[in-house]
């Protein structure tokens, strides 16, 4: 019996990378395929434990190198293709780990379990306005619909699907009216040090991430501002220098740029709270936060709802504004003594690899996917 992993593609080491570094530890795969392969060397190392393998990919998107975003509208083209591309090999099983296009991913008739990552092809359906703003929205709305239809008629592909969250299995039973069970993705919840400070005893609050529009910095800044109260920010990315000129003559506001694990850890589990502005499908790094013991303030919406619980391991904010952020500031510190740094780590043990790997091995199990490969 033979294999196959599909990833959409490889370029840097991040959350959905991380599933599938967990999937290999426990599944024998003997194919690996990528529409595109831009990934470094030591990314690599770290995706495929310590591994190189062959990554197949698509003839078409090589060509564009770096570039093969820029074939969006031409993806559908990009998918009929690849899956001819290698017809003459023998798979019985794909894995597919999608948020674009891989779920679509089918060589002959075999087998496909897809493990949906995010809200798949986001921006042509509910990120759409944030990507083609203004008159560009309106000329690419044709295309948006056409898109809309590929997206729809390739999800129905897979055989088994499972969502990354509750979320994410709403959304696609809404949009590719699909049934699907929930995995939750692993979190190195063990990598991070349960806090050995008081809660109370902290003077700063913390948040992380790339450092991007539509993680809302922007909000947690001002509010910061507004509160007067001291915010380190670890990250980087493109809005890094507007979000700098928005806090400049502000102290309190950090700007800490790109850390290593072991010093976010420090921050994290000394910090009197982690803030977390984004709407996320999972979101990792409240999870992370929490293994440390610290609680964490995060916008209600999306994934949070399943991995933070209210007044236990932290609090909500339910519109993503100044004022909002405020409010749930100054409720969490009226509470802060409410908060157990034990309690909280043990919840983010239920996001664990551990129970990832356990959960998945058991789901294909019940798809008869045979065991001596597992």
């Amino acid at each position: 019996m033979k294999i196959a992993l599909i990833h959409d593609w490889l370029d840097k080491y991040g959350g959905a990378e991380r599933v599938v570094t967990s999937m290999n530890d426990f599944i024998d795969f003997d194919y690996y395929f990528a529409y595109a392969d831009i990934m470094s060397d030591v990314d690599k190392l770290k995706m495929f434990n310590g591994k190189t393998p062959e990554v197949l990919t698509s003839r078409l998107l090589k060509l564009l190198g770096k570039n093969f975003r820029y074939a969006l509208p031409f993806f559908p083209i990009v998918s009929k293709l690849f899956n001819k591309q290698f017809t003459n090999l023998p798979v019985d099983w794909i894995i597919s780990s999608s948020w674009c296009l891989s779920k679509g991913f089918r060589i002959n008739n075999e087998k496909h379990i897809s493990y949906i990552q995010a809200r798949n092809f986001k921006y042509i359906w509910d990120e759409y306005d944030n990507y083609f703003k203004g008159i560009l929205g309106v000329i690419f709305l044709p295309l948006r619909k056409y898109l809309q239809s590929f997206d729809k008629r390739t999800a129905q592909n897979p055989d088994y699907i499972i969502a990354n969250s509750k979320y994410v299995q709403d959304w696609i039973e809404e949009h590719y009216n699909r049934k699907s069970v929930v995995i939750y993705p692993p979190v190195a919840v063990d990598h991070f040090n349960l806090r050995t400070t008081k809660i109370q005893d902290s003077d700063y609050y913390v948040t992380v991430g790339r450092l991007v529009q539509y993680k809302r910095f922007d909000l947690l800044i001002k509010a910061f501002i507004n509160l007067n109260k001291k915010l380190i920010i670890i990250g980087d990315g493109s809005e890094k220098s507007k979000l700098e000129k928005l806090s400049k003559g502000n102290e309190n506001i950090i700007f800490k740029g790109f850390l290593n694990s072991n010093e976010i850890n420090h921050y994290i589990s000394n910090a009197k709270a982690f803030v977390f502005s984004s709407l996320e499908d999972f979101g990792i790094a409240p999870v992370e936060a929490q293994a440390c013991g610290t609680p964490v303030i995060a916008y209600g919406r999306g994934g949070t709802l399943e991995t933070v619980l209210e007044n236990k391991t932290g609090v909500f904010f339910y519109s993503q504004n100044v004022q909002e952020i405020e409010e749930a500031v100054k409720k969490f510190e009226n509470k802060i003594f409410n908060f157990n740094p034990i309690l909280i780590r043990e919840h983010s043990r239920k996001f664990s690899a551990e129970v990832f790997k356990m959960k998945f091995k058991s789901y294909l199990a019940e798809c008869n996917l045979m065991k001596e490969k597992i």
